[in-house]
């Protein structure tokens, strides 16, 4: 059986998504391979579950968006731990497992792969938001064969999935040197990677990153929990915060007159 290395960062209040990412995982994800855990987390809980499988490393809780934008840097600095590993798969906190799913759907043939952003797949190119900072190691140019994938789920053979982390590693660095973060932080580092590297991808349906605050008319695979009903979101900032609430008012408006309309 191929050995998987799920890498699941966990800072802060994150902790509190776990049990059940852990629980559906065990029930759903990957029963055709071995699973080992690399969890990152300040929580003395989590970091108390260290076992065969579990494998718990201190990681310091930083400000937003340091958390998600140097996510690639935990990785290849931990690179020696998954040593023994095939394929490296990270994992958004929030995520559950609804479904059974097989190494084989999420590679295919390919060394790696990337998930649809759930947001933009029915999308025209024109809208999809990458960077647009020339000066921008994540800068770029939308184009007619243009996709937008998500940060949340991806991974990969371990020896590309290290080597990309290691490109992503320097790029960001090198904007940080130059003081410029991404607008999306490490997901436009992680586009501009699979744009420039697209035929080492398959390119998974948004249904591997189903939103709970979404309804997309799609299957579910994958549910992405909603955080707000887990934490306030407040600390990737007030904008952020007001854009997400906003947002998600307009969702449930629209939700409320699908609901109308059916009835």
């Amino acid at each position: 059986m191929k050995k998987v290395g799920i890498l699941y960062i966990a800072t802060g209040e994150y902790w509190k998504f776990w049990n059940d990412f852990f629980e559906s995982s065990q029930k759903h994800f990957l029963q055709d391979c071995e699973l080992y855990y690399f969890l990152f987390t300040d929580n003395t809980g989590l970091l108390n579950l260290s076992s065969e499988k579990i494998y718990s490393n201190y990681l310091e809780h930083q400000k937003w968006p340091y958390p998600t934008l140097l996510r690639y840097h935990v990785f290849y600095n931990h690179r020696e731990i998954f040593r023994n590993m095939d394929y490296l798969i990270f994992c958004n906190a929030n995520l559950v497992f609804l479904k059974n799913i097989r190494l084989e759907e999420l590679f295919l043939d390919k060394p790696m792969f990337a998930t649809l952003h759930p947001g933009y797949f029915r999308k025209s190119y024109r809208f999809f938001p990458y960077e647009k900072n020339v000066k921008s190691t994540a800068y770029l140019k939308r184009t007619a064969n243009s996709v937008y994938v998500c940060g949340g789920f991806n991974g990969g053979l371990t020896e590309y999935f290290l080597k990309m982390s290691e490109i992503l590693k320097i790029n960001i660095d090198q904007d940080l040197k130059n003081g410029i973060i991404a607008k999306w932080h490490d997901e436009s580092h992680f586009n501009k990677y699979v744009a420039l590297n697209r035929c080492d991808f398959n390119i998974l349906f948004s249904s591997y990153c189903y939103p709970e605050n979404m309804r997309l008319n799609i299957e579910k695979i994958i549910l992405v929990r909603d955080k707000d009903k887990v934490f306030k979101i407040i600390h990737k900032g007030k904008w952020y915060y007001f854009r997400y609430n906003i947002m998600k008012w307009i969702r449930n408006i629209k939700n409320t007159i699908l609901d109308l309309v059916k009835c």
